[in-house]
């Protein structure tokens, strides 16, 4: 499913980010504790940075690795301190998207 990031000026952007959020929400097993449309640094096409979904699972590794495997997106895990910071990130229909939570690094270990 890899696919290359669209840049779209104005109105045309956002409603294709929104569009991208209701289908990334809808599709997903577990209801997302939040959903953004925004700028990210990391979303670069050329010099311009479109608009992309960031989708946050509160204290929930499962549902990102399950949102992941159903959008064939890509993980990436970072402790960093008492934090475990998951990322699932791709693109759909030309919008990229990242979703995320952070973890008790010790939580996840006493419960294993």
């Amino acid at each position: 499913m890899a696919q290359d990031i669209t840049f779209r000026p104005g109105i045309e952007g956002l409603m294709a980010a929104l569009a991208v959020a209701e289908q990334l929400s809808a599709g997903s097993s577990t209801v997302p504790a939040s959903v953004r449309v925004d700028e990210h640094s990391g979303w670069l096409v050329g010099q311009e940075r479109p608009l992309g979904v960031h989708l946050y699972f509160h204290r929930d590794e499962d549902a990102v690795r399950a949102f992941a495997d159903r959008f064939e997106a890509k993980t990436n895990s970072v402790v960093d301190g008492p934090d475990r910071l998951t990322v699932a990130s791709g693109v759909l229909s030309g919008v990229p998207f990242r979703a995320w939570t952070l973890t008790d690094v010790e939580a996840a270990q006493v419960a294993a």
